[in-house]
Formats: structure tokens, sequence, C-alpha cells
């Protein structure tokens, strides 16, 4: 319910901003604000995709955004039988060929015999860059921007780091009650470049500038400004191969699926063959941690059924899975050529900065920060699910009864 409150407030959401590397080297102007304005560390979730919960207030099994959701098991129809014999670096061009003119075709990386497999349960941000429209709902949950509507709230979007500068003068118009951009480019540049400090150092000061300069902007409209982050990149030091791992058990594709991040795998087993084989194949490796879909409920990702996943192996911080399933050689080589950003997975297609991990690791660490001294934080760390409810009463409205957090400002 709306108040006669008239706060307006600007969101810069910076996905990748990383506690650890704030510092008067990196980010001078923001180092400062930490000395300044009341703030929070955000405890997040083991996931790489967090603006769901950011925006809903509500966890994975009730948003129901896990990447993705195993089907009932069918016979093959006879045209899959087909397909399934085409080699995969075919299906999946083509399907990466899709994808391109059809954003809304997702996973085009992972071949059609096992793609099929899968309900795709995303939110990736090509998605909500093409159509601000998913942010209205999501998997049938309300989300800040529809209960505020589109009169009262705006999103916008930004990848490229080179554009600053006209996104300075196109954003905080101060003719909404909440403006939420989402300065994506960081996280990109950090996935593909933060083998190279030297380089990345010329970024973080650029996005820096642009902190101070959106902060006076900010002031002189009578808009409150949030920082906003949800997660850092850990430094990638080592790479896990499963798919060869799984390859040397000598087991039957149909014996078990797979899903497999860039810091997490997932498995589904049809035997008790390769339960036990893989199981213990996880057990045996020091890069990570098993844990069951019930194990999962300590980290707030509480499904009740073995469909979004039996049994995950999370990555330790530092390391990655390669191949994952977002990777394909000639979508890997597109990327490279159209994005200066990504470069660099031209001659490597391994990530340099990775995040996703167990929330405990450092590089899930986020924060969020008001520039307005009249306010303060109720406690020093919030869940990712306090965000939504804490914009709400901000800007005069209350929060609604299917939001699972609680607002973390006092005035």
């Amino acid at each position: 319910m709306k108040s006669l409150k008239t706060t307006r407030l600007f969101v810069c959401y910076i996905p990748g901003m990383d506690l650890r590397r704030i510092s008067p080297d990196n980010f001078p102007y923001v180092a400062n604000l930490f000395g300044s304005y009341p703030w929070a560390k955000i405890k997040t979730l083991p996931s790489v995709e967090l603006v769901p919960s950011l925006i809903t207030g509500v966890y994975p099994h009730e948003h129901g955004i896990w990447q993705v959701k195993l089907k009932p098991r069918l016979n093959a129809s006879f045209l899959d039988g087909i397909l399934d014999r085409v080699p995969d670096i075919v299906t999946t061009t083509f399907q990466c060929v899709v994808h391109f003119f059809n954003q809304s075709f997702d996973l085009a990386a992972i071949p059609y015999r096992r793609r099929r497999a899968f309900d795709l349960k995303r939110f990736k941000y090509t998605r909500r860059e093409k159509s601000k429209e998913i942010l209205f709902r999501i998997g049938g949950v309300e989300s800040i921007f529809s209960v505020l509507g589109r009169e009262e709230s705006i999103y916008v979007f930004n990848k490229k780091i080179k554009d600053l500068d006209s996104l300075l003068y196109r954003v905080c118009s101060g003719s909404y009650r909440l403006e939420f951009l989402e300065l994506y480019a960081l996280d990109i540049l950090q996935h593909w470049n933060l083998d190279n400090p030297s380089r990345m150092k010329g970024f973080y000061t650029k996005v820096d500038n642009f902190v101070e300069r959106l902060y006076k902007k900010c002031k002189t409209k009578g808009v409150i400004l949030i920082l906003l982050s949800d997660h850092g990149q850990e430094y990638v030091k080592g790479v896990i191969d499963i798919r060869k791992k799984l390859g040397g058990l000598d087991l039957s594709e149909d014996e078990y699926d797979f899903y497999i991040e860039v810091p997490m795998a997932r498995f589904w087993f049809h035997t008790d063959r390769a339960r036990n084989k893989i199981t213990d194949m996880l057990h045996s490796m020091e890069s990570g941690t098993v844990l069951s879909y019930r194990d999962m409920h300590r980290y707030n990702v509480k499904f009740e059924d073995k469909a979004y996943g039996e049994l995950y192996f999370m990555a330790k911080p530092g390391y990655i899975f390669f191949p994952h399933d977002y990777y394909q050689p000639l979508a890997n080589l597109f990327l490279g050529i159209s994005d200066w950003q990504q470069r660099s997975r031209i001659f490597n297609p391994v990530h340099r900065g990775s995040h996703g991990y167990l929330p405990c690791s450092e590089s899930e660490k986020g924060f969020i920060m008001i520039l307005d001294n009249t306010y303060r934080v109720n406690r020093r760390e919030v869940d990712i699910i306090d965000i939504a409810p804490s914009l709400l009463e901000l800007v005069g409205y209350k929060r609604t009864p299917f939001m699972r957090g609680s607002s973390i400002f006092i005035q």
C-alpha cells in the first residue's frame, strides 16, 4: 500500500563490485563513502542468478528460478531418436544461431539430446536487457516493479563500460519513485579480465568516477542514491573437467543426467550404480563440496524434491568447471569478436573471474549503502530477500505479504 511519503530513490546496482577490492587505490571515491554513510553486508545464495530473489524478496524455491528442472522421463520420439544421433557440434551450432535471433531460446550450448530433458528456469541477463516486462512477475511472484507499477518505477540495463558518459545523461530524471540501474559491465569485464590487474584498475576508475558524478546528479534532483552489489568475483586459479571424469566411470548416459554451470554441477540418477559411482567420485575430489538437495536447504534453497537437482557439487572458490554447459566453441569465438570486453576469451575460453560459490565465500558477500545520513541500518548483515521490502518502504510502500524479508533502514 502506498503512503503519502514522496521519497525518490535511485538504485545503482553493480554486480561484481567486490568488497575486497574497494580500496583507495581501485575505487577512491566509493571507498571514502564507506566511512561516511550507513551500509550493511548482504548474505546471498549459492547461485549466479541473484536478481530474482533481489527484486521479489523470496527464495529460489518460491519464485522457481533455479536454472533447470528435470522433466519426467518419456520414451524418445522417432524424431528425437534421429536428432540424438546428430553430432553435438552440429545441433549446438544450429541452436546458437536460433538463440542469436530469438533470445528466449536459452541454453543453446547444451546438445539437443540433453537439453530436451530439461524445463528451463533461468533469468539470463540478455532477456531483461531486451525486455523489461519480464521483471514484473518472476515465476508467478510479484517484484518491486509490479508493486510500484510502470508510472512509479523504471529499470535501466547497461553492459558496456564505454557508455557510462551517455548513461549518466539519460538516468536519474527524478520522475519516478524508484529508478533501478543495473551496471552489468563490471561483471562482464571481471569475468574475462580479472587476471589483468592493471587493465581492471582502469575499469574500476571509470566505475568510481561514474558513481561520483551520479551522486552529484542525484543530490541536485533531490533523489536518494543507493549503492548495491550482491556479489564480488573470485580470481580463477583452476578448472575441473567433470565431463572427463564422468567419461571414465563406464556409465551409460541413460543412467544419469547432469547440468554444469561455471561454479556448480548437479546430477540426477536413474540407476543405483550411477548414483554410487558418481557420488564416490565427487567425494574423492578436493576441489569442491558435495551436497544433496536437502543439504541445500541450509542455504535457503529448499526444494522438496529432486526435480531441480538430486546431488550438487559446488566448486571451491577459485575453481570452475570447464567445459561447462554455456560453452560452445563457435559461440565463444563470436562473443569474443563482437564484444571487446570479452576479447580475451578468443585466446582462452576459461573465465578469469567467477562467482556463485557457497555463501560463506568472500566473493559472495554483497553490500547495500544508503547515501543519506538521516537513515541508519538496523543490522550489519542482511539477507538478499531483505532488499526488496527495504526499497519499497523507503519510497513509501508497505512490505507486501508475499515478501519474506524485512526492511533494514530506520530513519
